[in-house]
Parts: C-alpha cells; sequence; structure tokens
C-alpha cells in the first residue's frame, strides 16, 4: 500500500471532519449501509474508512435533500469537492480542535450529470405527451366538457320541437277516432307534453352538471405513466 492510500484511510472522527457532519452522522451513515463495502477497513468501532471511496458512495446514497444535513453548506461543498483536496481536509482534521471546516461561500455546487439527465429526460416526456394530446385534441379525438353539454342540450331542444310539430297530427287522429273536438284534444295533448318535457329537461340537466370536467382517455393515461416513468 503506498503512502497516498493509507492517507486516505483515516478514522470515523477524521472522516466526519472532513465532510463537515459530526462523528455520530458517520457511524449512522455506516449503520444504514450508506458507507459500505470496500470505503470500510474492519469493523466495529474500530472501523477505519477510505476517504476517496466512502465520499462517493456518499455521492450516490444520500437524498439531494440529506447533503444540507446538520451542518448545512459546509456539508455540501465537502462532500462534493474534489477529491484532491482530502490532503488539505485531513490536515485540518489533525488540528487539536477538530472543528468541522465550514466551506468557502463562493463555492458553486453542480448536481450530478446523470440527475440533470434524467430531469431532462423526464421534462422531455412530459412535453411529447402533452404534444401527443394537443394534437389528439385538433383532430377531433377529444372535446371540451361545455362544448359537449352544449351540443346536447341543442340536440334534445331540437327533438322536443320534432315531437312538439307532431301533436297536431296526433290530436287530428285522436279526434277522428274517438269524434271529439280537434282543439280540444291537442289542448290535452300539448298539457301533457309540457309536464314531460319539464321533468325530462330536469333530468337532463342533472346529468349534465354531474359529468366531470376531464375525462380519463387511455390513450393520455398511458402517455403520462411512461413520462412519470
Amino acid at each position: 500500500m503506498t503512502a497516498l492510500e493509507t492517507a486516505e484511510i483515516v478514522t470515523k472522527g477524521e472522516f466526519a471532519a472532513a465532510i463537515g457532519v459530526s462523528p455520530g452522522r458517520v457511524s449512522q451513515y455506516i449503520a444504514e449501509r450508506k458507507i459500505f463495502g470496500s470505503a470500510l477497513r474492519g469493523e466495529g468501532r474500530a472501523a477505519r474508512i477510505h476517504l476517496p471511496t466512502a465520499r462517493a458512495q456518499l455521492q450516490k446514497t444520500l437524498e439531494p435533500s440529506q447533503h444540507l444535513g446538520g451542518n448545512g453548506q459546509a456539508f455540501r461543498g465537502t462532500l462534493f469537492e474534489p477529491a484532491s483536496s482530502a490532503g488539505e481536509r485531513l490536515a485540518q482534521a489533525e488540528l487539536p480542535a477538530r472543528r468541522p471546516v465550514a466551506a468557502s461561500p463562493s463555492l458553486i455546487v453542480e448536481p450530478p450529470l446523470d440527475d440533470i439527465a434524467a430531469e431532462r429526460l423526464k421534462q422531455m416526456r412530459i412535453k411529447t405527451a402533452q404534444a401527443e394530446r394537443q394534437e389528439a385534441l385538433e383532430r377531433g379525438r377529444y372535446m371540451l366538457a361545455e362544448a359537449a353539454r352544449r351540443e346536447m342540450g341543442k340536440a334534445v331542444g331540437e327533438a322536443f320541437k320534432v315531437m312538439e310539430r307532431g301533436l297536431q297530427d296526433m290530436a287530428a287522429e285522436l279526434a277522428e277516432q274517438f269524434s271529439l273536438p280537434q282543439r280540444d284534444v291537442h289542448h290535452a295533448l300539448q298539457k301533457a307534453f309540457r309536464s314531460v318535457r319539464v321533468e325530462a329537461a330536469s333530468r337532463f340537466r342533472a346529468q349534465a352538471d354531474s359529468e366531470p370536467e376531464l375525462v380519463a382517455d387511455p390513450a393520455s393515461t398511458d402517455a403520462d405513466d411512461e413520462a412519470a416513468a
């Protein structure tokens, strides 16, 4: 083992100081297997840590929100700083006070490239699904709920008008068959039909109001699931 490799194997306390967290937090990382395998040398309280390997593991195993843990920006900076600065961190960790060294406020830390690529891919899938739905709407596959209600109302109204125009012919046939005045028969039919029309219109209105503003479409649902994945 070279001198450099030996220098990169540190105690839990030295590793904690190097990344700006408490020793207890380092023990927690080991217990939760956020630091594991090749990053550890030995077991139990005497275990030592290989600094570059452990830092790389934490970059992958910690959630982004955990990167700003108890020591805030200091941990964010120390966790993602280049491996070449390990020697400086270790030198500072050897100070008697062993205090975590806060990162420079001017340090700008970029998120991992794979996270950026995954987020961009997700946004592209969402935009593609939206474009497909818009195209389907323009082709007439989809229809606004309000427009559907309006068209349904027009259709029902036209049907009522056709039936009202037929009442005159019905009155004439009934008057001739039962020897009744056609005017009286027509008036009775109109009165009965008016009650039926009011009840039917109320029922149609209640049904239209109960319809949802949006109805799930299998094609768009599959596209949304693919984008979310």
